[in-house]
Parts: C-alpha cells; structure tokens; sequence
C-alpha cells in the first residue's frame, strides 16, 4: 500500500516570475530560472504513474521573492513582490488551474517583512488577509523571512536580538493565533554563530512559558556534509557545535526539525550517487543526533524541490532519490510504523496544523 506522504517544504512559482526580475537569486542559480507548479512537482514525485508513493499534500514555503524594503512607500507597493506569490497561491487555492491541484495544497508558509518591526508586520498580515480571500487564508499557516542570508554576524544578531524582532514572533502565538515561524540558518554557508545565535532567540521567546510560538527549523539548519567532512564528522568540533545546538532547539517543545535539504549541503556539485544506502550512511552522524534529540515525533519529511534538483543527482528524478533517502535513515532506525507515519506526515500536520 502507498506510503502517505505529506511533503512539508515545496517551491512554486509562475512563468512570469521565473527570472531575476521576480527572483533576484534566478540571476545566479539560471538552472531554476523556468516555470515550477503543481504538475511539474506532481509528475516529479510520480504522482503521474503507478507507484508506492502516495503525496496527500504539499507546503508551500516561500521562494524569497524580490523587494526592496522602502518603508517611505506604502507597503503593497515595496512589498509587491511578495504580494504578487501570494496572489499566485490564490489562484492555485481556487482551483484555476485543477481541483486536484488546490486539494494537494495543505498549507502555506509565505513571505513575511520580520526586519520592520511588530507594526509593519501587523499590517501586512491584513494586506495579505484582504489580497488573498477566506479560502486562502486558512491555508496560511505560517510565515518565513529567510535569515541564511545575513552573512554578517552584527548585523544578523542585530536583528534577532532586537526586542522589535522578538515581540514579533511573540506575535506569532497571541490573540488566538497560532502560526509557526520557519527558521532557514545556516551553519555551512553562513556560520554556526546564526544557529547559536537562533538558541538564545528561542530561550527569549519561549523559555520559561514565555509564549507558544512554533517554529519549524529547515534542512537540518544546513551543516557541512561533504565528503571530507563525513568520516571523523562525530569527531570534529564544527560537528560537536552544530549537535550542541540542534540539542538546544530541540530542547524546547513547539520546536521541529525538517528532514530536507541535504543535496544542497553533499556537495560542492551534483551529488555522485543515486545510492539511497550510501547516501543515508553518509549523512547518519547527522540524522542520528537529530533523531536522538527531537524524537521521530517532531521530525517531518521535506523534498525541498525544485532546489534539491540543482545538486541532486538524479537531476529533476532527483526526489525519489531523496524520498528514497529518508526512508533508508527511518528503516536503520527500526521505527514503529505510527513513529514512521509522523515523519512522512503526521509530524506536518501537526505542526502546521493541517487539516
């Protein structure tokens, strides 16, 4: 029987957006810079043909759309970037393209101006409320605002230490809200100090009961895994950092762990192997401390397509790799079945509060 599936972290985006003018970063990664919807995503995970996959529904996480923060000018208008992927997710909610395709769509993590304070996100949460419709909006179920790329480290803890910062994700968990925050660190390509960083922001924000915010971590919070660094991984002090810190966010209870984005993190090219054995060996000092510190309870299973393509190597097949991948790592860690349900979908569902 097909394994149900929840996929919590998938990228869209239309024609019209598929170039540096809707996504500046398109101008360097050119091999996205094409159309990527519902049945390019469907024909990858096979959904297309017989096959013992079952995807029941995606997230959608926002692909860092282009804006040029000018608080001068009304929001709709710098913000029009963002404001036009979330009219894109409308369309697909309302069932213009198929009703297969706005059933598949369980929820929506989009863009949100978490730099601008409390006030300029409040606004935006009832631009968006308006722009999208009742129907979307309950699909909304959190929001991101990409932090990978402070590569400063001032300026990164200026920001997420910064009561404004932290009263917003506060936020997040008051008045009868209940959204998550997905938190994209970055320990390879940014540095272990954002994801130090990030555990004393989730002390600020929830320790002692301070407040129920969710937050959903990305990828593994993306640590080195090439090659040269997988055979003495367990004895490398970047390793014993990085595992001290995915101990302290797994530390607090409404926190949770995506399992994706490891092709992006294997190698400096494409990935040299389609062996899920192999590849599962190589990222085991990894997966084994996330599992030993959130549980399969709070582990969720995400493909990261179309960007897991860029490296992936199979290419655009290169999501049954993956898929094949996790169930490799779930398999070695003899898991009961309902241990096994969570992380293809029970865990998303939880967190994001599916229905």
């Amino acid at each position: 029987m097909p394994t149900p599936i929840i996929d919590s972290h998938v990228h869209l985006w239309p024609e019209s957006a598929a170039n540096a003018d809707g996504h500046a970063w398109m101008g360097i990664v050119t091999q996205l810079a094409k159309q990527h919807v519902l049945s390019d995503y469907r024909r990858a995970a096979k959904q297309e043909s017989s096959s013992d996959v079952k995807v029941d529904g995606i997230v959608y996480v926002e692909t860092d759309r282009k804006y040029q923060a000018d608080t001068s000018k009304p929001l709709e208008q710098w913000a029009k970037g963002p404001l036009d992927e979330i009219k894109f997710l409308r369309s697909i909610v309302e069932g213009n393209a198929s009703q297969t395709h706005s059933e598949l769509l369980k929820g929506i993590v989009a863009w949100a101006p978490l730099d601008q304070g409390l006030q300029v996100f409040e606004q935006w949460l009832e631009l968006v409320k308006q722009t999208v419709g009742d129907q979307t909006w309950s699909k909304i179920k959190g929001f991101r605002f990409l932090l990978q790329a402070i590569t400063d480290q001032t300026e990164f803890e200026k920001l997420v230490f910064g009561q404004e910062f932290l009263h917003t994700l506060r936020a997040f968990s008051s008045g009868g809200r209940d959204l998550v925050f997905d938190v994209g660190v970055d320990a390879h390509s940014g540095g272990l100090w954002q994801l130090e960083a990030w555990a004393k922001v989730l002390e600020q924000v929830n320790g002692n009961g301070k407040s129920r915010t969710k937050f959903v971590m990305n990828h593994l919070c993306k640590p080195d895994l090439t090659e040269s660094h997988t055979p003495a991984a367990s004895q490398s002090s970047e390793f014993q950092q990085w595992s001290q810190c995915i101990q302290k966010f797994a530390s607090h209870p409404r926190v949770y762990m995506k399992l994706s984005g490891a092709f992006s993190e294997l190698s400096n090219g494409k990935v040299n192997t389609t062996s899920a054995e192999e590849l599962a060996s190589r990222i085991k000092p990894w997966t084994d401390v996330v599992f030993d510190a959130f549980g399969s309870d709070r582990i969720m299973f995400g493909s990261d397509w179309p960007v897991s393509n860029i490296r992936g190597p199979a290419g655009e097949d290169s999501w049954s790799v993956w898929k094949d991948v996790v169930d490799v790592v779930i398999r070695q860690r003899q898991l009961s079945d309902d241990q096994q349900s969570r992380i293809w979908a029970g865990t998303a569902k939880e967190a994001y509060s599916l229905e």
